[in-house]
């Protein structure tokens, strides 16, 4: 079984989405071949919030698993130079490395490209003997430093100079492959009512010849009579512009599949051409006045002006906006995961019914020992250990949680899944890391239909952040167990009242804190009591210091009686105690006094007391902003002190 990986910058744009559907496509008959599919940003990005943690996604595909990767080259030029990427990417090696668009210098590497300059040649001279056009301007992306963006506006440059035109160069603007970044170019250059300076404008792409159309539009400039709007990709956009853009197809899909035909090669031991070439060509259609405004199909004239039908869907077999409404009810149905945190086990059987939903064919959860804390600067290291958390194989009829085991432990260095891929169906799979802002923990595995990544990516970040929170909820809640069983059974001397068994002041302070800190990290509240045996004083007095300690240890058990065992129950002095209870609102108190009531009685009765208990409490809520015992005793004592004021009263 041959393992291939694919890194590409991300999955939510619709270039990125075709090329990696080009080389799924090559693939699909290949019973031979994994495909590990990683967006993986690029290294120490901070463009967007912890979008660098993508990246650390390429320690994992280092592992031995890997047998060669295919590089979108050009999704990254955003963020980062050729040059940058071609660094970042030799951690990867020897394994060979095939890239999209731009060669890299790396030993080894092969390449696919667009050739575009016959397209612009085609263009030059379309525009000057079909339309009489000669005064034209250029749209680069250069804000980006993309080579091919430096590739188009030279191959225009050299198109003008082959018919005889001379390049202004105040007509080369420049732009950042979006719409947005023409858009404000020409509002801030042109005023409604001016008239442009040229008659025609190439545009590196389609979005950004989107965005003239915009402008010119709301400028009152006629497309394509005053201004004639040429794009670059024959994206979705293209025919779905008013007018329909006049373009170049480069043959997205192509490229990816070129791409995986040479890595193919590569590892059945063929030597193929470094270079694989698909050549661009124009399309015609309303922006450049070949196809009338009244025409809505969306086919093109090729040079030789014969009608053709459209090719978006050699561009975009995928299809991006024909189920939409689908896609975004399955999305909100999908949203409910997060309603919620519930502990890891109730968390797997969510995800064992959802995946249904979404067609997902296997999802494996892997976690380090400790999240790892990743700050932009930082570079990620590969733990030596991870541990199989979750395996859902529908294929394969397996649905195994292993976390109350403590999960499978195996190297990521040497495998992205125990017992290798090898094992997994033949397929598609998607390899995205597992983090929560600054923190890492692992990553996840799946398998599922290649036709509709953007809403998978969506998804799986949704499962990427629910998990999080239920995994740190689970271990908080462990801790906290731990914790709640450590309170009743530590005898240390030191922390211990001798008298009662209950913590001392100085274990009640320590241990009461550390309840209250996972309790409110939890996202728990509850209250502190402060809590006072009455008439303490008046029973030594009377019975004596032997029945006053007989008291003192009877109001002891009845205290811890009342309360629950995960809560904490400390003797502060001779008649005064404190109480962590989390989960148990303040409000509540009056049912308390009715448990210390009914009791005291049965307690008093039992230890042979001449008399019947009583004991006066005074509650206060923690939170996340009231968090400090001793603060919160504090406020109950004050609260405890009305009490005993309202007491006094009706005795008297």
């Amino acid at each position: 079984m041959k393992n291939i990986a694919v890194l590409v910058y991300d999955l939510t744009v619709e270039y990125n989405i075709v090329v990696t559907d080009g080389i799924t496509d090559f693939f699909k008959d290949k019973d031979d071949v994994h495909v590990i599919i990683s967006t993986t940003s690029s290294p120490h990005n901070e463009r967007f919030q912890y979008e660098y943690q993508y990246w650390t996604s390429v320690e994992l595909l280092k592992s031995k698993n890997i047998d060669a990767a295919i590089v979108v080259t050009n999704t990254y030029f955003n963020s980062i130079s050729l040059e940058e990427l071609t660094k970042a990417l030799e951690c990867l090696l020897p394994i060979p490395i095939i890239s999209v668009s731009n060669p890299l210098t790396l030993p080894g590497n092969h390449y696919t490209t667009v050739a575009c300059d016959l397209a612009y040649e085609q263009i030059v001279e379309h525009l000057i003997k079909k339309h009489n056009k000669t005064k034209l301007a250029f749209m680069n992306a250069s804000l980006t430093h993309s080579p091919e963006s430096e590739e188009r506006e030279n191959a225009f440059r050299a198109a003008m100079k082959k018919f005889g035109l001379e390049v202004n160069e105040d007509w080369i603007y420049d732009g950042d492959f979006t719409p947005k970044s023409a858009y404000d170019c020409f509002k801030e250059k042109i005023k409604k009512g001016d008239k442009l300076p040229f008659e025609a404008i190439l545009c590196a792409n389609d979005y950004m010849a989107a965005g003239c159309v915009s402008i010119f539009s709301e400028l009152g400039i006629s497309i394509p009579g005053d201004v004639i709007v040429f794009g670059f990709d024959n994206a979705e956009v293209a025919t779905n512009c008013d007018p329909m853009l006049s373009t170049i197809s480069q043959s997205v899909a192509m490229t990816g599949y070129k791409a995986a035909e040479l890595v193919y090669d590569v590892l059945c031991g063929k030597e193929p051409a470094q270079k694989s070439v698909i050549q661009s060509f124009p399309m015609f259609r309303q922006s450049c006045g070949c196809i009338p405004k009244t025409v809505k199909d969306k086919g093109y004239l090729d040079v030789e002006g014969k009608l053709c039908e459209s090719s978006v869907t050699q561009m975009s077999g995928l299809k991006l906006f024909s189920n939409s409404i689908n896609d975004m009810a399955t999305i909100f149905h999908l949203l409910t995961m997060t309603d919620t945190v519930p502990r890891l086990h109730e968390f797997f059987n969510t995800v064992v019914n959802n995946l249904n939903v979404v067609h997902i064919g296997m999802l494996a959860m892997c976690i380090y020992d400790e999240p790892i804390d990743l700050s932009p600067q930082d570079d990620f290291e590969m733990p030596d250990k991870a541990r199989l958390l979750f395996l859902v194989d529908n294929e394969a009829k397996v649905k195994e949680n292993y976390y109350e085991k403590g999960g499978i432990e195996f190297s990521p260095k040497d495998e992205i899944l125990p017992g290798r891929l090898e094992n997994f169906a033949r397929g598609n799979y998607f390899v995205l890391p597992v983090f929560l802002q600054s923190e890492n923990y692992g990553y996840l595995v799946c398998r599922f239909p290649t036709s509709n990544y953007p809403v998978y990516t969506i998804f799986l970040k949704i499962l990427v952040n629910s998990f999080v929170h239920s995994y740190v909820f689970s271990k908080k809640e462990e801790e906290k167990a731990i914790l709640a069983e450590k309170n009743q059974n530590l005898n240390f001397e030191s922390k211990t009242d001798e008298l009662t068994k209950l913590f001392n002041r100085r274990g009640f302070y320590e241990y009461g804190q550390q309840l209250l800190d996972v309790s409110v990290a939890a996202g728990q509240t509850g209250s502190v009591f402060f809590c006072d045996l009455d008439g303490l004083k008046t029973i030594n007095d009377t019975y004596g210091h032997e029945i006053g300690d007989l008291a003192i240890k009877t109001e002891a058990k009845v205290l811890r009686a009342a309360f629950r065992d995960s809560d904490m129950v400390g003797r502060l002095s001779g008649d005064e105690f404190g109480v962590v209870a989390p989960c148990l609102p303040a409000r509540k108190v009056d049912v308390i006094r009715e448990r210390f009531k009914s009791l005291n009685e049965e307690f008093s009765q039992e230890a042979g007391l001449p008399f019947t208990l009583s004991i006066s409490i005074g509650p206060v809520d923690f939170d996340e902003e009231h968090a400090d015992l001793k603060e919160l005793l504090k406020a109950a004592d004050k609260v405890l002190y009305e009490e005993k004021k309202i007491k006094h009263a009706k005795k008297n």
